[in-house]
């Protein structure tokens, strides 16, 4: 096969890490195996001032936003983004767009059909994204985390989520000591994905006074202070408490989801309400389902259920049986260089 000697590609992904990150993944695959001048557009909302602070790829803003704004400022900002995407795409000319998801993925990917660039989607969810399902009339390939998700593509490819390195290493053996951490203490991680989540911050502050016997890595805005807390207002390595872990307690977005399974934790999983098309209820109902986790709905929560769940998921036979449903589940570890080999061979 013969590669040009640069490729150069636009990934479309914004707003939170689930979006952001498997694309880095990618991008990061991809230029081992052809030099690569990646851009990535986001709109500067969420998450993206902390992850793209120190980001390794040049980045530019088009201000797209959400259906959580009027009508007319959807239309006006929109247009506005569309116009952006079609400017910045001829500027580039690139190879491919490659896209995650999400409205800024929507916009660019339909500036890049216009454009006659191809363009490469990945769906991270149980159930496709409404952004992802219209732009996939004009995609090339459909990258797919779950089977059950490819029927909705005309398209797709089964190569589950691209994830960060680091999950699915073994523990590391000074990680209690480093930390000032018992021997017999269990580690929870707890954390509300990449904007946080102030449902999260409140079950960890009340049941750190319950459940002694756990040390809780909390990352969140909001500060919590314990004995046997340890806060992080953000945290750069999550693999590196994640595989150290012996549970999660965490909402149920894509990425996570996928985190959860490369790492074989064990998850206590509250899907966020907000999400379009209950796609995180969907996700933890899929761990559920396949013994890898519990589910609790956030509008029934109560301590007493939670610090039960919490005593049942740290037993050492229950814990070892879920990191092994986990475990066969994964399907992560080789998604960002299948799908980095098959753009760089389409594109090139």
């Amino acid at each position: 096969m013969h590669t040009r000697q640069k490729i150069k590609g636009v990934f479309a992904a914004g707003v939170t890490g689930g979006h952001i990150y498997p694309a880095l993944a990618v991008a990061k695959k991809m230029e081992k195996i052809v030099p690569l001048e990646a851009l990535f557009i986001g709109t500067g909302r969420g998450a993206e001032p902390k992850i793209f602070k120190n980001f390794p790829y040049k980045y530019k803003i088009i201000h797209a936003c959400g259906s959580d704004v009027g009508k007319l400022s959807y239309i006006y900002h929109n247009t506005l983004a569309f116009l952006q995407a079609l400017s910045i795409i001829r500027k580039l000319k690139p190879d491919f767009v490659f896209t995650t998801g999400g409205y800024i993925g929507g916009i660019v990917g339909y500036a890049a059909h216009l454009l006659k660039i191809p363009i490469f989607l990945h769906e991270s969810n149980v159930n496709a994204g409404i952004s992802n399902k219209r732009l996939s009339k004009y995609s090339s390939i459909e990258f797919c985390s779950f089977e059950a998700t490819m029927r909705e593509f005309p398209h797709a490819v089964l190569t589950g989520t691209p994830i960060r390195k680091g999950f699915s290493i073994h523990r590391d053996e000074d990680f209690k000591e480093k930390f000032s951490i018992d021997e017999n203490s269990k580690i929870v991680l707890a954390f509300g994905g990449s904007e946080g989540s102030n449902t999260i911050d409140r079950i960890v502050s009340e049941l750190a006074n319950e459940a002694k016997y756990c040390t809780f890595f909390h990352i969140g805005s909001s500060k919590i202070e314990g004995s046997n807390i340890v806060h992080f207002d953000y945290f750069d390595d999550l693999a590196y408490i994640m595989r150290n872990a012996d549970a999660v307690i965490s909402r149920a977005g894509a990425s996570t989801i996928a985190e959860i399974m490369s790492s074989s934790t064990p998850a206590i999983l509250i899907p966020w309400k907000g999400a379009l098309n209950s796609h995180q209820e969907s996700n933890a109902r899929y761990l559920e389902k396949n013994g890898g986790a519990f589910m609790l709905n956030e509008d029934e929560l109560s301590l007493k259920d939670i610090t039960l769940l919490l005593k049942k998921i740290v037993d050492p036979e229950v814990n070892s049986k879920m990191s092994e449903n986990l475990e066969r589940l994964n399907s992560s570890e080789f998604s960002a260089e299948v799908i980095a080999r098959i753009i760089v061979k389409i594109a090139s």
